[in-house]
């Protein structure tokens, strides 16, 4: 092939490309609908619905979770498959645990544990960690 050939796409490339467009502008389309923040027990949320978790809430904290921890631990993502690995997968997703303890958690956000990063004071305030922690320590059904 000579250099002013240019670069020449595959037709199976274009057509995943334009898919995915699709699904995209598919996904865009449905409006304000606001994705249910739960799933179905004992199943992973999907991916389309982490990227909305606690968005409709009243509580500041369920709120706070989705902007700051649900990327990496709601559904299948980087949190929840390490902790999967390391305790019961059941208990990966920390909003459906009810073991957790308020303090506990300020202290893994705030100095992280094994593959989680610790958070710094600008990322997430004092007081917005105070009600994600809060949030998560409650008790009682999900």
């Amino acid at each position: 092939m000579s250099a002013s050939s240019g670069v020449k796409c595959r037709p199976s490339r274009m057509v995943a490309a334009w898919l995915l467009l699709a699904t995209m502008v598919a996904g865009c389309a449905e409006g304000g609908q606001q994705a249910p923040a739960k799933a179905p027990d004992g199943a992973r949320m999907p991916q389309s619905q982490v990227v909305m978790f606690g968005a409709g809430s009243a509580d500041a904290g369920e709120r706070l979770y989705g902007q700051e921890c649900a990327f990496c631990h709601a559904g299948r993502n980087t949190g929840t498959i390490m902790l999967g690995r390391r305790m019961d997968p059941a208990q990966a997703e920390l909003h459906k645990r009810t073991d957790l303890d308020a303090d506990y958690v300020k202290a893994v956000v705030r100095n992280g544990l094994v593959n989680m990063p610790p958070f710094s004071k600008i990322e997430l305030t004092d007081e917005e960690l105070d009600k994600v922690a809060t949030w998560l320590a409650r008790k009682g059904p999900r």
